[in-house]
C-alpha cells in the first residue's frame, strides 16, 4: 500500500529553507530595479512577441498588432508600458497642421509641443472613446475652427497598448483604428454623420503598432467576431506564475516584490516578512512549486500591511495582522454556514462508525463572494435486492451535474467490473448527498461515494472520525481534486467545534500533496497529533483506512471477501425461490 501520514513538512512549504534563502539573497531594491525589474525579464513570451512587434529595422510588411491575454488593469498597463518604452528607440517628432485662410496644411513637427507632434513611442490606455482615441474637430460658434489630437497623433511612430474590453463595447471604433492602422494613414471623419466636416483636412501618415490586452473572455469575443484578424495578429500570455525549480528562482522572486514596492512607493519589505508571503503566495496559486507573479496580487497583500505597520518597513507582525483581519472580513459567510453544522441543522458525525456512510468533502462558490468555502457533506448508501442498478437520487431528480454524473457512471463501471463476473449483480443500490438542496457538480466525490458504497455492500462500518476527497477511475485509481486546502480546513472546523479526538483527519489523492498549503490552526493540531491527513493513491487505501479492513487479501478476511459472500447467498436464495416457483407452476399444470 501506499498511504502515507503527512507531517508538517509535507502540508506547507519549508519555510525554514525559505528563510534562509532570504537571509543569504541580496533582496535590496536597487538590485530589484536594475536587473529585475523590467516586467519582460519575468515574461519571455512576451518578450518574444515584442520582438516580432518591434523590430531593430522595421518594414512595412511587418505585423502591427499584438493580442496580449493578461488583466486590463491600470498598474500592469504602467509597467508594461515601462518595459516596453525602455526597449524602444525614440520616435520621430510627428506632425503639426497649420491653419491660414480658412484652409488646413500639414507639415512635420518641429518639437514636441507641436499640436500634433508624438509625445511617446509607448502610450497605454485602459479605456477609450473615439474623442480620446481618434481626437476630434471643434468649430466653437463663430470661431475658427480647431484640432484636437487623440492617443493615436501622440503614440505615432511609436506603440500603443488598449484594453480590449473597450473597443468591443464600441465596434465602430475598432474597426476605424484597425483600417488606419492597416492603411498607415489617419484619416480625419465627422462623428456626425449628418453634419460633414467643415474642411477639408489633409489625412496624417501613421505609423503605429498596437497591442490589445484582455482576458480570454474578451479574446475570445474578439476571435468570434474577427476570426481572421485573430489568426494574423501575434499572440502571447502574460504569467501568472512562476514554477520554481531552483533556489535562486526564489530569490529573484523576492527581488520582484521588492521591485513592484518600489514602483508603487512602498515601504521596504522586511526579510521576516518573506516566509509569510511565501505561504500566502502558494496558497493564491494552489501549488508549492508556483510562485503568482499576478501584479494587482502582490500589491493588494503589500498594501493591506502598510496599515498595520509598527515600524517603516513590511515586516511579519504587520503582515500576519493584515492577512489576519482580511480574514475576519471575509468570514461572515463561513460563520453562519459553520453555525449551520454547530447547532445541528446540517448533521455531520465526526466520532462514530456507520455502515454506508461517509463524510465527503466539498466547496461552494456564492457570486460575488472572494474564496472558496470548504463543505464538509454526508454521504449515504443502501443496498436492496435489485437488478444492479446505482440509483444516483442527485440525478434522478435533476440535482447533479453533467460531471458529477459522469463520476457515478465511473463508480458504476468499477462495482461491474470488480464485482459482476458472469452475471448480473443480485441487489440495487441508491447514493444521496444528504441535506443537499441546490445543484451539485464535480467527481471530488466520487471516491467518497465509492467507499460508502463498498461499505453497504460489505456491511462494515466506516470510521466517521474521517473524511475524504478525490476522484477515482474505472480501475480505482484515485485523482486529484480542486480547492483541497478550503476542504480540509472546512472539517476541521467542525471537527474542533465537536470536540478533537487525536483520530480525526482528512484522507486526499497523493497527487493534491503539493497543493497543501494550510492554515495556522490546522498545522498546529497536526503537529499536536489531534488532526492527521493522509494520501492514497488507490480506492484499496482509502478503504483500509476507513474500515480498518484490507479490501483483498489472499490470507485473511477482506471487503473484496464479505461482498462476494454476500453476493453468493443472495443469488443462492434467488436460485430457491426459482426452483420452488418452478415446481408450483409445474404441479399447476398437472
Amino acid at each position: 500500500m501506499a498511504i502515507t501520514q503527512l507531517t508538517t513538512q509535507h502540508i506547507q512549504p519549508n519555510l525554514d529553507q525559505i528563510l534562509e534563502l532570504v537571509n543569504n539573497a541580496n533582496t535590496n531594491t536597487t538590485l530589484a530595479t536594475d536587473e529585475q525589474g523590467n516586467l519582460l525579464v519575468w515574461q519571455p513570451r512576451i518578450a518574444s512577441a515584442l520582438s516580432m512587434l518591434c523590430p531593430n529595422k522595421r518594414a512595412a510588411y511587418h505585423p502591427r498588432f499584438m493580442l496580449l491575454k493578461a488583466t486590463e488593469s491600470e498598474l500592469f498597463f504602467d509597467l508594461l508600458r515601462q518595459s516596453i518604452k525602455s526597449n524602444l528607440p525614440l520616435t520621430n517628432l510627428g506632425y503639426s497642421y497649420y491653419f491660414s485662410d480658412n484652409k488646413i496644411t500639414l507639415t512635420e513637427a518641429k518639437s514636441r509641443q507641436d499640436n500634433f507632434a508624438t509625445l511617446d513611442n509607448c502610450i497605454a490606455a485602459t479605456a477609450v472613446d473615439s474623442e480620446k482615441l481618434f481626437g476630434c474637430v471643434r468649430q466653437p460658434e463663430n470661431n475658427p475652427i480647431k484640432l484636437q489630437a487623440g492617443l493615436v497623433h501622440h503614440a505615432n511612430g511609436g506603440v500603443l497598448i488598449l484594453g480590449l474590453r473597450s473597443l468591443l463595447s464600441q465596434p465602430m471604433l475598432w474597426t476605424r483604428l484597425k483600417q488606419m492602422v492597416i492603411k498607415q494613414e489617419f484619416e480625419w471623419f465627422s462623428t456626425d454623420e449628418s453634419h460633414p466636416l467643415p474642411l477639408t483636412i489633409p489625412t496624417m501618415p501613421l505609423d503605429l503598432r498596437i497591442i490589445l490586452v484582455g482576458d480570454r473572455l474578451s479574446l475570445a469575443e474578439l476571435q468570434e467576431f474577427e476570426p481572421e484578424f485573430y489568426s494574423t495578429s501575434i499572440y502571447a500570455e502574460f504569467e501568472n506564475e512562476l514554477q520554481i525549480q531552483s533556489a535562486e528562482q526564489v530569490e529573484k522572486w523576492f527581488c520582484y516584490l521588492q521591485f513592484i514596492a518600489n514602483n508603487q512607493q512602498l515601504p521596504t519589505i522586511d526579510k521576516s516578512a518573506f516566509a509569510k508571503i511565501y505561504k500566502e503566495a502558494t496558497r493564491y496559486t494552489g501549488d508549492q512549486y508556483y510562485l503568482p507573479l499576478a501584479i494587482e496580487w502582490i500589491e493588494s497583500l503589500l498594501v493591506n500591511a502598510t496599515y498595520f505597520m509598527q515600524h517603516n518597513a513590511i515586516d511579519d507582525a504587520s503582515l500576519s495582522k493584515s492577512i489576519e483581519q482580511k480574514s475576519w472580513r471575509e468570514s461572515y459567510l463561513i460563520e453562519r454556514f459553520h453555525d449551520e453544522i454547530f447547532s445541528n441543522q446540517i448533521m455531520i458525525n465526526t466520532k462514530d462508525q456507520v455502515v454506508g456512510q461517509v463524510n465527503g468533502l466539498s466547496v461552494i462558490e456564492y457570486p460575488g463572494y472572494p474564496k472558496m468555502i470548504g463543505e464538509p457533506t454526508r454521504l449515504s448508501c443502501l443496498v436492496h435486492f435489485g437488478d444492479g442498478e446505482l440509483i444516483d437520487i442527485e440525478r434522478k431528480t435533476d440535482l447533479a451535474g453533467n460531471i458529477h454524473s459522469k463520476g457515478m457512471m465511473i463508480m458504476q463501471a468499477f462495482i461491474m467490473s470488480e464485482f459482476a463476473l458472469n452475471h448480473q449483480l443480485p441487489f440495487s443500490t441508491s447514493l444521496v448527498f444528504e441535506q443537499s438542496y441546490s445543484e451539485i457538480d464535480g467527481d471530488s466525490a466520487s471516491l467518497a461515494g465509492l467507499c460508502a458504497l463498498i461499505s453497504a455492500l460489505s456491511q462494515q462500518p466506516i470510521d466517521q472520525q474521517l473524511a475524504v476527497t478525490g476522484s477515482v477511475d474505472q480501475f480505482g485509481h484515485v485523482q486529484s481534486i480542486g480547492g483541497v486546502n478550503e476542504k480540509i480546513e472546512g472539517f476541521f472546523a467542525v471537527c474542533q467545534h465537536q470536540g478533537l479526538t487525536g483520530q480525526q483527519g482528512v484522507i486526499i489523492p497523493a497527487s493534491n500533496q503539493r497543493h497543501l498549503s494550510l492554515n495556522d490552526n490546522v498545522i498546529a493540531a497536526i503537529e499536536q497529533e489531534q488532526f492527521s491527513i493522509w494520501t492514497v493513491e488507490h480506492i484499496a487505501e482509502a478503504l483500509y483506512l476507513l474500515t480498518g479492513i484490507p479490501y483483498k487479501d489472499e490470507a485473511s478476511i477482506s471487503l473484496y471477501k464479505l461482498i462476494h459472500a454476500r453476493m453468493q447467498a443472495m443469488l443462492l436464495q434467488d436460485k430457491k425461490q426459482d426452483s420452488w416457483l418452478s415446481k408450483w407452476q409445474k404441479y399447476c399444470k398437472k
